[in-house]
């Protein structure tokens, strides 16, 4: 059986706006405090943006998870992959803390690729806001 995501991030559906919201901006703090704290002024990771997506692929179980958007801007050699990879690991079992329990697939993208992208996105995902802090 095929689950739909829950509400966007402005609320629509069963749950209220704030409640969805607020479980947003807690994914994007501990992703934000995890990835500061150890790229220090290296880059400025703005916006990063989370929303609800359904894998609609692999095993086809329709499952529900969290699709994290981290735009950054800084030098790209100095974005350490092994480390970046290890970003699910370190912010699962704060998120789980907080009630979200939904898995995270975190993606990075640069800046200028996402200039050139933003209005295709905005686009296709117009419930889903980019904007950053």
């Amino acid at each position: 059986m095929i689950r739909k995501p829950e509400p966007d991030a402005r609320g629509r559906g069963d749950v209220g706006m704030d409640t969805q919201v607020e479980r947003f901006e807690k994914v994007k703090e501990a992703v934000r405090e995890d990835l500061e704290g150890h790229f220090q002024d290296l880059f400025a990771f703005e916006p990063i943006v989370v929303h609800q997506d359904v894998d609609e692929f692999g095993d086809g179980d329709g499952k529900v998870y969290l699709r994290i958007l981290i735009v950054f801007d800084g030098d790209q050699d100095l974005l350490d992959p092994a480390w970046t990879l290890g970003l699910i690991r370190r912010i699962r079992p704060k998120l789980i803390d907080v009630g979200v329990e939904e898995f995270p697939v975190p993606s990075f993208i640069n800046r200028v690729e996402w200039q050139r992208i933003l209005p295709k996105w905005r686009r296709l995902h117009p419930e889903i806001p980019v904007e950053a802090r």
